[in-house]
């Protein structure tokens, strides 16, 4: 099982993730989430690479650079998604091993994720590759 990482440069090729990302978001309209990557990629620079199996995208996470006192410059992946009928084969470490590669190339210091606390599935991943829980992210619906 050849599986090739390749970076998602444009909109459009983002947009063709549509039927990941709606895995992971079930009632996300694509003109959703076409307005959301607008909002993302002007306010964030977000950018996304993809996971390839015989030419067809069965995982991505997006990602962007930003810094904070706590830690310094990082890079937050966001969104990794690996398609249900192929989970448990090494993809999503794919992916996270070349953000990190990435994060590295970037002078990134951290190399950082968000997961919901109920997605305990994606945990696993998440401590074999060596992420640790720092902290809590508070949220506050306005």
């Amino acid at each position: 099982m050849e599986i090739t990482i390749k970076e998602l440069s444009s909109k459009d090729e983002m947009m063709s993730s549509f039927s990941l990302v709606s895995q992971m978001y079930e009632k996300m309209t694509e003109a959703e989430f076409s307005a959301a990557l607008d909002e993302m990629i002007s306010r964030n620079d977000y950018k996304m690479v993809a996971a390839f199996l015989d030419g067809k995208m069965i995982g991505v996470s997006g990602y962007w650079i930003a810094f904070m006192l706590y830690c310094g410059r990082y890079l937050q992946a966001s969104n990794l998604v690996v398609d249900c009928e192929i989970r448990k084969k090494g993809i999503g470490k794919k992916l996270l091993n070349y953000l990190e590669i990435k994060a590295k190339k970037l002078d990134c210091k951290k190399l950082v994720l968000d997961s919901y606390t109920e997605n305990k599935k994606s945990h696993s991943l998440y401590f074999r590759e060596g992420f640790y829980i720092r902290g809590f992210h508070f949220m506050k619906d306005l």
